[in-house]
């Protein structure tokens, strides 16, 4: 008889360096952790849309009698509405499975051992979970005292390895979005330059940069359902990308990425934009309240903010950011805490229903009562 040793199986040597993506804390675990019910919490920690999707959607997922049969590998439907609603002709467009499979369908397309992406702190930190799954190093440069990116710094950080410069706009979590004479100027690098638009709905300027993308080799524009339209828990989203790209996207693409619920959900939203976008609105006008209210409270200075969300900093010689969050969880609410350096004093609001904020502004008197 023959023996056989399998040789030893080993995981891939960056996950070693590989810290996990820790997101806002479910409502099961604080309901686990604080005894409140699921049903009495109000989660504003993932900058979710407090609204439902607009009621043709839920309409049309129910009317829907063939989710045994796959949806169209190619998405014409979908892509015809998005074409319609970004400006864009369909070829520039990919759909996928959320915008966050996107960003790293694209990293391992382009990234390999010893590459780096160059992304300004503090922003979206699954950049860099993504980026050392590829093998790849992130180079930081940190924004400027009022959030900005700084180009001069970027362009002087660049290294032959570097092959994307990532931009979220507006950023997560401070809100501020990103000027047109930026990307511009970044372009110009030759780079590829990523536009990370989760929250464009919600800006001064909702079109965004897709309109750019035909018009540049190495500019992408990536989008997402989930805040405005309110389909978080259906994971869809969208890429525009140049042509050259679109064709590494779909080779590297698995069969039948998006489940045919996204598909419906999302061409039902696009057919009755004026349900969702007067809902955009609402949030945008509860923004700017939700910023006077938390402005008023001495230990808080919140950022300015184009997002569905306001990171606010914590004046720790005023209050201990520790007695904000009791404060918030004894009435049931869930905000987003960092653990990032850059953002130990900070908590980040999503913006809710006008009777959440008044929740929030009336546990923070409690708390200066209490103080």
């Amino acid at each position: 008889m023959y023996s056989y040793s399998p040789r030893p199986v080993h995981v891939r040597p960056e996950l070693d360096r590989m810290a996990e993506y820790i997101p806002g804390e479910s409502l099961e675990s604080f309901s686990a952790r604080t005894g409140i019910p699921v049903e009495k919490l109000i989660k504003l920690n993932g900058n979710e849309s407090p609204y439902g999707p607009a009621p043709q959607v839920i309409e049309a997922l129910g009317n829907h009698l063939s989710y045994n049969n796959y949806p169209d590998t190619e998405s014409r439907a979908l892509k015809q509405a998005l074409s319609a609603y970004t400006g864009v002709d369909s070829r520039h467009i990919v759909i996928s499975h959320g915008s966050n499979e996107l960003i790293n369908l694209l990293y391992h397309i382009f990234l390999t051992v010893g590459d780096n992406i160059l992304s300004c702190p503090p922003t979206f930190t699954l950049y860099t979970f993504i980026t050392t799954f590829c093998g790849a190093y992130v180079l930081e440069v940190p924004r400027a005292d009022d959030y900005e990116i700084d180009v001069e710094a970027i362009i002087k950080a660049l290294t032959p390895e570097t092959k994307i410069i990532v931009l979220c706009s507006p950023n997560n979590p401070t809100g501020n979005p990103v000027s047109e004479e930026d990307v511009l100027t970044l372009l110009d690098t030759g780079r590829i330059v990523m536009v990370d638009e989760a929250y464009v709905e919600f800006s001064h300027n909702p079109k965004g940069f897709a309109h750019l993308v035909p018009q540049y080799r190495n500019l992408i524009v990536m989008r997402t359902f989930s805040k405005w339209a309110g389909l978080a828990g259906l994971r869809i989203g969208y890429g525009i990308f140049p042509d050259w790209i679109v064709s590494y996207m779909r080779r590297a693409q698995c069969p039948f990425e998006v489940n045919l619920a996204g598909h419906i959900a999302a061409i039902e939203t696009l057919n009755h934009l004026d349900y969702t976008l007067d809902k955009v609105q609402r949030i945008v006008e509860e923004r700017e309240r939700l910023f006077s209210i938390l402005q008023s409270h001495r230990y808080l200075d919140p950022l300015p903010s184009q997002g569905n969300f306001i990171l606010t900093r914590v004046d720790e010689d005023e209050m201990k950011i520790e007695h904000v969050k009791q404060a918030v969880e004894r009435s049931g609410i869930l905000l987003r805490y960092f653990h990032h350096p850059y953002l130990s004093n900070y908590v980040r609001l999503t913006v809710g229903l006008p009777e959440h904020t008044d929740l929030i502004h009336q546990a923070l008197l409690q708390l200066e009562e209490y103080k």
